[in-house]
């Protein structure tokens, strides 16, 4: 897993696949858990996609960027189209607006997983 802290991180992960986000804090209970779940499927995707991680209590400016308040607040972005990140839901579909397509809370393994693979499907169905 990848601490962010420059947006440049996150854009040159996605020229190698999409990227799981996660944006927390370390002092966070629920935050430490849903980064607990992102250890446990890091292995299954490494050479597929990454995982990235945001502390919003050392860089706030990220928690404007990315309209963050309630955290833990996970997303799985696919790609960048026109300078915006496009993000994917948990249907399957697609949406540039995050608010759309962002877990609250921390999401389960399978969930997070089949989100995470339906990402990567359609990231190889694009190539």
């Amino acid at each position: 897993m990848v601490e962010v802290t420059d947006l440049s991180q996150i854009d040159e992960a996605l020229d190698k696949g999409p990227v799981v986000l996660k944006l927390g804090s370390k002092r966070c209970i629920p935050c430490q858990e849903q980064e607990e779940i992102l250890t446990e499927i890091l292995p299954i995707y490494q050479d597929k996609a990454s995982i990235m991680l945001i502390d919003v209590n050392e860089y706030p400016e990220f928690a404007s960027t990315f309209g963050v308040r309630v955290i833990p607040d996970t997303c799985v972005i696919t790609v960048i189209e026109d300078g915006k990140y496009i993000y994917m839901r948990q249907d399957g579909t697609e949406s540039s607006e995050r608010a759309n397509a962002r877990f609250l809370g921390v999401v389960d393994k399978a969930t997070l997983s089949e989100t995470l693979g339906k990402a990567i499907e359609d990231r190889n169905h694009g190539e």
